[in-house]
């Protein structure tokens, strides 16, 4: 029998998860086929919102300052009249590692691997147990 806090850590997935997957893919293939210059904005940011949500579990101060910097990276290449994704990606992959990275360093890592990362696991699942209760 798995352990019913066991949702508590590691990699998750649902059908919701599955769904906005599926219609950000299909609106990606209409903007591409519409030649939307732009059209890599929407796998750029769900598949950023799905490692940070679903794989490593980033915390939302970390997502919130990922998404002000993307916002900045976007409009600084746009003023530069910069439509395609790669300088975007480059300028913005230091700051996906470095929230990646800072959560997987910190007591409360609960994402993939979590039970192998993270020796004070249990400190984060009593921490969670006792603010549910």
């Amino acid at each position: 029998m798995s352990n019913p806090r066991s949702h508590l850590w590691g990699f998750r997935f649902s059908i919701s998860d599955g769904v906005v997957i599926l219609l950000a893919a299909v609106f990606t293939i209409v903007l591409m086929r519409s030649e939307f210059a732009l059209w890599w904005l929407v796998p750029m940011v769900v598949g950023h919102f799905f490692l940070f949500c679903n794989v490593f579990r980033v915390r939302r101060a970390y997502e919130f300052t990922w998404a002000f910097i993307f916002l900045l990276s976007v409009g600084f290449w746009l003023s530069r009249a910069r439509f395609d994704w790669l300088p975007t990606l480059f300028t913005q992959l230091p700051f996906t590692f470095a929230a990646i990275g800072a959560e997987m360093l910190s007591w409360r890592y609960h994402g993939i691997a979590a039970q192998r990362i993270n020796s004070r696991l249990s400190d984060y699942i009593a921490h969670r147990s006792n603010l549910q209760s």
